[in-house]
């Protein structure tokens, strides 16, 4: 068993902070599950949900000297990958809807 696993929380974010890259995937592994599935609800595509969740985690590690811990780390990881699929909606072209689908011609009923 590696050392990193045995620690504590705050000591992982200080591990973190001092740019230790096991320590910070020690830290998300417990949420990865959650984000992904967080994503896949926001996106409806697995694909795009993983390649949010990535960006989100890329985003996380570089910004992880800006996370003050006001609220808890899963919130905040919460709020990159958030930030990280709303990116991803608005680089998506719009879908067009069939005839079908849209609102009801005039002068039918």
């Amino acid at each position: 068993m590696d050392g990193i696993d045995a620690l504590p929380e705050p000591e992982l974010m200080a591990a973190v902070r001092r740019g230790d890259p096991a320590a910070f995937e020690r830290l998300v592994a417990m949420h990865r599950r959650e984000l992904y599935a967080h994503c896949y609800r926001m996106l409806g595509s697995m694909q795009d949900a993983e390649d949010a969740l990535q960006e989100s985690l890329l985003g996380a590690w570089r910004g992880v000297a800006g996370f003050e811990g006001r609220s808890s780390l899963r919130a905040w990881l919460y709020r990159v990958s958030t930030n990280a699929c709303l990116r991803l909606m608005a680089r998506r072209p719009r879908r067009m809807l069939s005839p079908d689908h849209g609102p009801a011609a005039a002068g039918h009923r």
